[in-house]
């Protein structure tokens, strides 16, 4: 093993699995799509050629594309207690009314996960396999640290895991998952409000049906009507630096002021009925920030793999 990657590893070794996700499968893989059209020939060829060598075991052997690659961080879960990875997906900013102060705890967590994935990215000593490792949680962690509740926490309830919900039409909860604030967020961008009740406006396709090429399927579909409604040019945010404590603030301002429901959150064992507007609200927000992670990854990556 090269010391590269042996320094890339040592970061996970002492961590055990937990059961909060960012956004879903079909998050990342629009975060995916979307930065795949921001990507030079030359990006999209180095990244094709990385994401190709990724152990497919619990993708049901299928190899993977740059597409479904965000999806690989989460597969691997499959490891049971052997996965390594789950502290850098998130980082733990206490919840405040207006988002400020901010306080970053000591990492290891998303914003260092994106930061030694970037470096190892960066490294002409980096080995393939290195390599392939940082880019799968280079394209995941920075979808992650765009999911609000990934920045934030209230109350210590662990990112909205320890708020239960009802009245969302969840069709697709994996093992482990909870009808809990944290996951109605993974899957925000699908959800609705329409009239009296959530609905679900699409689903997450099942491992079998996820697109075998960039610009396949449901995800490419969805992935243009994001960018169709938020465009580069309506989103100023942009402006900031490819900087992953940057995300994580703007992450934490917007799990701050849109990502719970009103009221008191301090009871756990209250399960608090989500409205229809809540819904068409967050689905809003959400859209936004699976735009904003597609355009950074996609320039974050014309950096890190250029020549």
């Amino acid at each position: 093993m090269t010391g590269v990657r042996a320094a890339l590893l040592a970061i996970l070794a002492a961590f055990a699995p937990l059961a909060a996700q960012a956004w879903d499968a079909a998050g990342h893989m629009l975060v995916d799509q979307i930065a795949w059209e921001q990507m030079t020939p030359e990006t999209r060829a180095r990244a094709a050629e990385l994401v190709a060598t990724l152990d497919t075991r619990f993708n049901e052997n299928q190899p993977y594309n740059f597409i479904t690659a965000g999806a690989w961080m989460d597969d691997m879960r499959g490891l049971g207690k052997d996965y390594k990875w789950s502290k850098l997906h998130y980082i733990d900013i206490p919840w405040t009314p207006t988002g400020a102060p901010v306080e970053f705890p000591a990492p290891p967590h998303v914003v260092s996960g994106i930061e030694d994935s970037s470096r190892v990215l960066r490294d002409p000593q980096a080995t393939p396999a290195d390599r392939t490792l940082a880019l799968a949680m280079l394209v995941h962690f920075v979808g992650d640290i765009h999911q609000p509740l990934h920045a934030t926490e209230r109350n210590n309830d662990r990112g909205g895991n320890s708020v239960l919900i009802s009245g969302v039409p969840f069709t697709d909860l994996m093992s482990k998952q909870g009808r809990n604030l944290h996951t109605f967020w993974d899957k925000a961008f699908r959800f609705d409000g329409q009239g009296p009740a959530i609905v679900e406006v699409w689903k997450s396709p099942e491992i079998a049906e996820r697109p075998h090429a960039p610009g396949e399927g449901i995800i490419a579909e969805q992935a243009k009507k994001i960018i169709e409604r938020f465009p580069r040019e309506k989103l100023p945010e942009l402006a900031t630096a490819l900087d992953g404590a940057a995300w994580a603030k703007e992450s934490h301002v917007a799990g701050c002021l849109y990502a719970y429901p009103a009221g008191e959150m301090g009871d756990t064992s209250m399960v608090r009925v989500l409205p229809p507007a809540f819904a068409k609200a967050s689905q809003e927000v959400a859209n936004r920030c699976v735009a904003l992670a597609g355009y950074r990854l996609g320039d974050l990556l014309n950096r890190v793999l250029a020549p």
